[in-house]
């Protein structure tokens, strides 16, 4: 429950780690049932729809029905179905159950999300392309910051300003990421 072995969530699959001097029992018809364990995310339950046993690992993978998001709180519980030794509960090849535990919190590793949305450039409002002097500013909305590499910025060429109608070409490009 503690260090590198807590409980992780990537996605759906949560994985819960044991420590025992033996292997875990993966008897398929042993294994817990997915209502043994109460899953929470954010406060709500997202139910286990399967439960796999890894029995060298000493690991219970439980696949969740709906895939946790990277900003997401996770905790899980677990219920041993008697207060004795069951076959319907995680335990060790010798038969001794893991015990019941509460809500326990659950490490979140799943990925942020890709931004996969381009900027786009503002053309209406106060943020709209301005023009002072040889200076000529264009904004853009975006979720992240602009790329600030110096070896990914736009040529000087690849913009077209029109004055009166006229060419006024473009002598340097400088990007303000946070600003965009």
């Amino acid at each position: 429950i503690t260090g590198d072995s807590r409980p992780k969530v990537t996605g759906d699959q949560l994985v819960l780690s044991f420590s025992d001097t033996g292997n875990l029992d993966a008897d398929a018809s042993h294994k817990p049932a997915s209502g043994a364990f109460t899953v929470l995310v954010n406060g709500v339950a997202n139910a286990v729809t399967n439960v796999a046993i890894e029995p060298q690992a000493k690991t219970v993978t439980l696949t969740l029905t709906t895939a946790v998001t990277s900003d997401q709180t996770v905790t899980v519980a677990y219920a041993d179905p008697t207060t004795g030794n069951d076959a319907n509960a995680i335990q060790d090849t010798a038969g001794n159950d893991a015990a019941s535990f509460a809500a326990t919190a659950v490490t979140n590793n799943t990925p942020v999300p890709a931004d996969t949305t381009a900027p786009a450039l503002i053309i209406t409002g106060d943020s709209r392309p301005k023009v002072t002097g040889n200076q000529l500013v264009l904004s853009f909305s975006d979720t992240g910051n602009l790329d600030a590499d110096l070896a990914h910025k736009p040529a000087n060429g690849a913009f077209t300003v029109l004055v009166n109608g006229v060419a006024n070409a473009v002598t340097n490009v400088a990007i303000e990421p946070q600003a965009k």
